[in-house]
């Protein structure tokens, strides 16, 4: 965040990090697709702070300590410190540099996350005391998915394959080249319902092993899991499968 400090003349800034819905600057998505075939990616930033805001955006590949300055990314912003009045927008400008195209992988996606950092650009903002100012962080993953890949995303979640993992507990693997994102897992047997608080997200041919916890009733169906993902625009989709036996 050194350009950001070096724009403002400020000598500490406070970092927070703000869930989407809480943040001053709001991003129109939750997740960023960028398809290696295209020439850019416009996002929209949208300034919901009763006053303008200095904003910083920059790739990381998943170090979220890591300084903007030190990241090695095949990305650049067309601006990457934006000022945005109250009430307004900016669209930046996200590209993927042409000389990193060829060493990219082509048969899977590539995770990275985005990061848009927002600061008042005074110290007449309330949280401002003295040298201090309070910057606001929020962090989105940006899924690089290569144009060589013809499967459709929709179909991923139906092609994890789950088995029984030891007592209360499930394998799950991922045998293509999206990400999955699971945002519930729920297992049903006579004994009752087993779920999970912390889903994993299953990279391209990942897996994980699951332990669940007794929530509720037995199903009538002991082979049954329902479990729900997360697609490209951020929106539940839900899912049922059966449960192999442990090996």
């Amino acid at each position: 965040m050194r350009g950001m400090a070096k724009a403002l003349g400020t000598g500490l800034l406070l970092v927070a990090s703000a869930l989407s819905a809480h943040a001053e600057i709001v991003i129109d998505r939750t997740r960023v697709i960028y398809p290696t075939d295209a020439r850019e990616v416009t996002l929209t930033l949208h300034n919901e702070a009763e006053g303008p805001r200095l904003v910083q955006l920059w790739i990381d590949q998943g170090d979220g300590q890591q300084s903007p300055e030190l990241t090695d990314v095949p990305f650049t912003f067309n601006a990457p410190i934006v000022r945005i009045e109250a009430g307004k927008r900016s669209a930046p400008r996200l590209f993927l540099d042409a000389d990193s195209r060829e060493g990219l992988p082509n048969d899977r996606e590539s995770l990275y996350w985005l990061n848009v950092l927002s600061i008042a650009p005074s110290a007449e903002k309330q949280e401002a005391v003295g040298n201090v100012q309070f910057a606001f962080r929020t962090r989105i993953k940006l899924f690089l998915r290569p144009a060589s890949l013809k499967a459709p995303i929709n179909e991923a979640p139906g092609k994890l394959q789950w088995r029984k993992a030891g007592h209360e507990a499930v394998h799950v693997s991922n045998p293509g080249p999206y990400h999955v994102t699971l945002s519930s897992i729920t297992w049903h047997d006579q004994a009752g319902a087993l779920s999970t608080d912390d889903p994993p997200m299953l990279g391209p041919f990942e897996s994980a092993r699951v332990t669940l916890s007794r929530t509720g009733p037995g199903s009538s169906d002991p082979r049954l899991l329902t479990f729900t993902t997360l697609d490209d625009l951020g929106y539940s989709q839900s899912h049922q499968a059966a449960v192999a036996a442990d090996d």
